[in-house]
């Protein structure tokens, strides 16, 4: 069965679709999905920005580098780029201004035309022409003269300078077609790779070929180069994630296999060890192939590191088995709490389907699955395939079992010392920070890190910017919308409130806007307005020599009829770039605007986000979009888990004291572990708080094996915490050496996530060996050596009344509480109590009784509480019997004895109290002591055959409800 299961559950495992977008990570929300949706159809990071640069002022060198490089990109990496910018091209500003001429109206606004009005004026217009024949006699004037004649206004210009808001600042100019800072010493180039940065494998060969190209030009030129951009951060993000990974889990694993091989003595241990956590796994993706058929693989990621928890089942298990090779104890001991912590681990993972999160949805799925198969699978296979030491003289202790063997609750200075950190984390622990800037999880590389900050300060605006985005359903919405925006960015930077931006707002129009344009055109063009313009040009332009037709095709300017255009006429202007502004998919669009602050202004970021159809993608304030109320929702979540876990502890256990016991040490952990982090300024983060609910779940094993170890402990009198405690501390190796060895990578992401889960593993099992163990000795084990009956809250609000007073209920019954025969021991002393009752009437005070048979030892407890100056002494054969009356707190009082060895000397006990059959054996004995000594006889079960008593002159002094008393004659 199990190798069918392989291999039906390999076939559908395999054929799961893995979705790698990291945005599955991200809580859904309103806000959420359209960002999302925003960062799926624009592209932010992945341009390469390439900084050509000379010590000297020397453009002709830069302009002939950039040349050089962009011919070697276009021939030897032509696969891997989409676009190279920063090049225009001889015929692009004629081109430029072409488009902006013959499309003239839905260049202008109001305040164009208050300057069109002014220049209007009769010595405006002389003045403009002067200028212009100046301009027409210099050597340049062959350029000039087709731009004159066809708008001897210059009011094309009013127009073009839209376009000029198109770049970020002006810290630039254009020489040979390229684009160059002011000092003449850096020129900028930008890429587009035809990969995401995320696509890392095809990203990685395409960067070592672009070095090669880099350093080949260097070598051979005064001028160098230098890029960056998210691509290079990418590829060194995977690369150290993967050195870390394979560095530390390497080394982890190998200490791993050695010190688990030594523990167990077999050598196939590790092997299956892991079995169970493998094929519990296989079970998840089995099921999530069928519930959904796809999954986040940054889930599984995860996923695989949290399995670290159903590891434990198989240690806990093998550990057992390694001390008692008997499977039937094996199962009585640990079925239960592995099942429990399995349970309640499920229990606490499937609260992450309350986060709007799809893969933490999946991860939920996957981890709760993953731990209840991995379990039941640890408890079918590992007894079918460890193979135990028989003898257990032969199993050596080692430095574990000598630790496991520590009863640390003892130590008064260790108690202490807890519970002094405890207190202080009650002070921290509200403290601990959530960074909400994802980017900080990132390996930076110090020389790409110098890099950008140089490119940054090259650039300068072009490289430090907000980007602001306009969406909507269409094209049009979304241009709409970018209008709008465009009139508040302008008024914004005339305030002074942002620096400078940069948007297609003033050039790129909707169609209702285009319509509203050209009827503007229209309405300023009055017929006496044109006529009039006609005559001035006409009479100032004649004294300067131009002929009468000099200005035939401005006046059909001002003649014709202008139409709206498209998003293509628009884009086909090659040299405007707004591809890099405009994206358009079916039923969601974009136009991206830019925007640069003196200083990050969140608050404006927000006012401008409110307006519909807007959203900001700075970030800090992309960081916090993301996130939302990731941080609260996390708080929720650990609350809806100790909700149900509570829920699944008390339908296992029936017991709210037994519950909460389990439970405290999960909140104690959880005040210790934050109150740590705050003192030491570690952040919470989007991965690290994921692994907090692997702390949740690990603490709660180890609580949970405690409270069984206690129970058992308190129910044998058999020493019990060893081998549970052994069983954790290896869990707790195992976890340090895997994720807490990750401490040591030097990924920021992986560190955050070690951090968190060493601390919270080492203050789980403190808390557990400590804590809980003490609190446990306090209500149970100290109580119980002080004749009292365990703590329990019905004693708290049962006062003792009359009823009490006469049957001691609640005080024998305390005896059994919290143990397995407490309903049976209940249900007898409920059905005999009258009888019991009536029992303890025939003993005078001071009398020494012999007892026979104590099923349980029920009446001998209430019997010793009844007649506190009579001495008991209880023979019990029945060795599952005797170990339960003998781990009463009763049993602790000086006037009770259980054992199975008759007493050496009968003469003290004149009653004797036969409350069962005895065998043939016993029964001879009795008789005979019976004969020699006894003086009152009381018999509890009609099976006993009594009538040899009357032979011995015994008289019957009583005889109802099943009770025989007969006393001897004179």
């Amino acid at each position: 069965m199990l190798l069918l299961f392989v291999l039906v559950g390999g076939y559908f495992a395999s054929n799961i679709q893995l979705e790698e977008d990291i945005t599955k990570l991200i809580p859904s929300g309103e806000k959420q999905n359209v960002l999302r949706k925003v960062l799926d159809n624009t592209e932010f990071s992945d341009k390469l920005i390439f900084a050509i640069s000379s010590e000297e002022k020397s453009p002709e060198k830069l302009t002939k580098y950039a040349g050089k490089l962009t011919d070697s990109l276009n021939q030897e990496l032509p696969e891997y780029i989409t676009k190279i910018q920063g090049e225009i091209p001889d015929e692009g500003i004629l081109e430029v201004y072409n488009f902006v001429y013959q499309n003239l109206p839905l260049f202008l606004n109001s305040r164009d035309y208050e300057e069109i009005n002014s220049r209007l004026q009769e010595d405006s217009i002389q003045e403009k022409l002067e200028s212009s024949y100046k301009d027409l006699i210099s050597p340049t004037g062959f350029i000039t003269k087709q731009f004159l004649f066809k708008d001897p206004l210059s009011i094309t210009n009013l127009g073009l300078q839209k376009l000029q808001e198109l770049q970020v600042d002006d810290n630039f100019k254009i020489y040979n077609n390229y684009l160059v800072t002011k000092d003449e010493r850096h020129l900028l180039l930008f890429i587009n790779p035809e990969y995401p940065a995320s696509e890392t494998k095809n990203n990685e060969v395409f960067i070592e070929r672009l070095d090669k190209i880099i350093s080949a030009l260097n070598n051979n030129s005064e001028v160098k180069a230098e890029y960056f951009g998210g691509v290079l951060y990418a590829i060194a993000n995977a690369k150290q994630i993967k050195s870390d990974i394979q560095l530390t889990l390497s080394i982890a694993f190998s200490i791993l296999l050695i010190l688990l091989v030594l523990f167990y003595r077999r050598f196939y241990v590790p092997l299956l060890l892991f079995l169970p956590s493998l094929l519990g796994a296989l079970a998840a993706i089995t099921l999530l192939y069928f519930i959904k058929g796809s999954v986040s693989a940054i889930s599984l990621g995860i996923g695989a590191i949290l399995l670290g928890i159903s590891l434990d089942y198989a240690l806990h298990i093998l550990t057992h088995f390694r001390n008692n090779a008997d499977v039937k104890v094996l199962y009585r001991e640990v079925s239960k709490p592995i099942l429990m912590s399995s349970f309640t681990t499920a229990i606490a993972f499937l609260c992450l389907l309350f986060l709007e999160s799809e893969a933490l949805k999946d991860l939920g799925i996957f981890a709760a699955v993953s731990v209840i198969s991995a379990s039941i699978f640890a408890l079918i296979l590992i007894p079918q395939f460890y193979q135990p030491p028989r003898n257990k003289e032969k199993v050596k202790t080692n430095w574990i079992d000598k630790l496991a063997f520590q009863r640390f609750y003892q130590k008064k200075n260790l108690v202490g010392g807890v519970l002094l950190i405890f207190f202080a984390g009650l002070f921290f622990f509200t403290k601990v920070e959530f960074n909400e800037d994802i980017s900080q999880l990132n390996f930076e590389p110090e020389n790409i890190k110098q890099t950008e900050e140089k490119i940054k300060q090259i650039a300068g605006e072009a490289v430090n910017t907000t980007y602001l985005v306009s969406y909507g359903n269409d094209i049009d919405e979304a241009l709409s919308r970018n209008n709008e925006l465009y009139r508040d960015l302008k008024s914004l930077e005339e305030t002074g409130k942002i620096k400078s931006f940069s948007s297609i707002g003033g050039v790129v129009l909707s169609t209702d806007k285009q319509t509203e344009r050209i009827e503007a055109w229209k309405e300023f063009w009055s017929y006496s307005k044109k006529e009039n313009l006609k005559n001035n040009l006409l009479n100032e332009s004649a004294e300067l020599g131009f002929k009468a037709e000099s200005f035939n095709q401005f006046y059909e300017q001002l003649d014709k009829n202008f139409n709206g255009i498209f998003l293509d006429d628009y884009r086909d202007v090659s040299t405007l770039y707004l591809d890099d502004f405009i994206n358009r998919n079916p039923g969601f669009s974009t136009v991206t605007s830019t925007l640069s602050f003196k200083k990050t202004n969140s608050a404006l970021l927000q006012e401008l986000e409110e307006k519909e159809g807007i959203i900001a993608i700075d970030r800090k304030q992309m960081s916090q979009d993301f996130l939302g109320d990731l941080k609260s929702e996390f708080n929720q979540l650990i609350l809806f888990s100790l909700i149900a876990v509570f829920m699944v502890l008390l339908l296992f256990y029936r017991n709210l004291l037994l519950s909460l016991l389990t439970l405290l040490p999960i909140a104690i952990t959880w005040i210790i572990a934050l109150g740590i982090m705050a003192i030491f300024g570690v952040e919470f983060n989007i991965l690290n708080i994921i692994i907090s609910t692997f702390i949740f779940g690990l603490g709660l094993d180890y609580s949970i094996f405690i409270t069984n170890a206690c129970l058992k402990e308190y129910e044998t009198g058999k020493p019990a915490l060893k081998t549970y405690q052994a069983s954790i501390l290896l869990s707790v190796l195992t976890t340090l050496l895997g994720i807490g060895a990750l401490v040591f990578a030097k990924h920021p992401a992986l560190q955050s996530v070690s951090v968190v889960s060493v601390i919270g593993v080492l203050t789980a099992v403190i808390v557990a060996f400590v804590i809980q163990t003490k609190i446990f000795d306090l209500l149970f084990f100290q109580r119980k050596l002080a004749q009292k009956a365990p703590f329990s809250f019905s004693a708290i609000f049962n006062k003792p009344g009359s009823k009490e007073q006469l049957y001691l209920k609640n005080t024998v019954l305390g005896n059994y509480r919290y143990k397995l025969v407490y309903a049976a021991a209940k249900k007898e002393f409920t059905q005999n109590r009258e009888r019991f009752l009536k029992v303890s009437g025939f003993i005078n005070p001071g009398q020494k009784i012999f007892m026979l048979n104590s099923n349980f030892g029920i009446l001998p407890v209430f019997l010793s509480l009844k007649n506190t100056e009579s001495k008991f002494f209880v023979l019990d054969t029945i060795k599952e019997n005797r170990k339960i009356s003998n781990n009463t707190s009763q049993s602790n009082a000086e006037n009770l004895t259980f054992s199975k060895a008759w007493p050496q000397d009968f003469k003290p006990y004149f009653i004797f109290i036969i409350s069962q059959k005895p065998v043939e054996d016993i029964s001879l004995a009795l008789k005979e002591n019976i004969t020699k000594y006894a003086e009152k006889v009381i018999i509890l079960t009609p099976e006993y055959e009594n009538r040899w008593l009357i032979d011995l002159n015994f008289e019957i002094v009583y005889r109802q409800n099943n009770i025989l008393v007969f006393k001897k004659l004179d």
